[in-house]
C-alpha cells in the first residue's frame, strides 16, 4: 500500500494539504510549444537560465530549449493540464480510462504532477484557502 504524505509542497515552498492539492488545476508553462506526432507528443520548453547553464551554453553551445517526449498517459495529462481541471478530476478521467482504482490514479499523477513542476512544465492554480496562506506568508518576509 502506498502512503501519501499529510502535506505536499507546492510553488513557493508553500505546504498544502491532500485536499487542497486535490482541488488544485495544474496549468501548463505558456512559453511551452508542443507538437504530436506517432511517436508521442514533444514538448519544447525554455530551459532555466542558470549561471551554470549560461557559462556551459557559451562553451559548449547548448540548446536553449528542453525536449520532452510524453507518452500515451502523459499527453493525456498534459492535454488536462489547462487550468480549468482539477487534479482530482484528471486522476477521475485516468482511472476511467486506463480501469485503475482512483487512489492508484492519483498516486500515479501525483508523482508526475511533481516531476513536471519541478521540470518547470507546468505551475498550480491553488484554492483559495492556500492562495490566502501563501500571501500571508509573502506578508510576513
Amino acid at each position: 500500500m502506498i502512503r501519501h504524505k499529510s502535506k505536499r509542497t507546492v510553488e513557493g515552498g508553500l505546504q498544502v494539504g491532500r485536499e487542497e492539492f486535490l482541488k488544485a488545476r495544474p496549468v501548463r508553462n505558456p512559453e511551452s510549444k508542443w507538437e504530436e506526432d506517432e511517436k508521442g507528443l514533444h514538448l519544447r520548453v525554455p530551459r532555466k537560465q542558470t549561471r551554470w547553464f549560461k557559462l556551459f551554453s557559451k562553451v559548449l553551445h547548448s540548446n536553449k530549449q528542453q525536449r520532452v517526449l510524453l507518452d500515451e498517459q502523459g499527453a493525456l495529462v498534459w492535454g488536462l493540464c489547462d487550468g480549468e481541471h482539477q487534479v482530482k478530476q484528471i486522476a477521475k478521467r485516468l482511472s476511467e480510462k486506463y480501469e485503475m482504482r482512483i487512489s492508484d490514479a492519483q498516486a500515479a499523477l501525483d508523482l508526475y504532477l511533481v516531476h513536471l513542476s519541478k521540470s518547470g512544465l507546468i505551475g498550480f492554480v491553488l484554492p483559495e484557502s492556500a492562495r490566502k496562506r501563501y500571501q500571508r506568508r509573502l506578508r510576513l518576509q
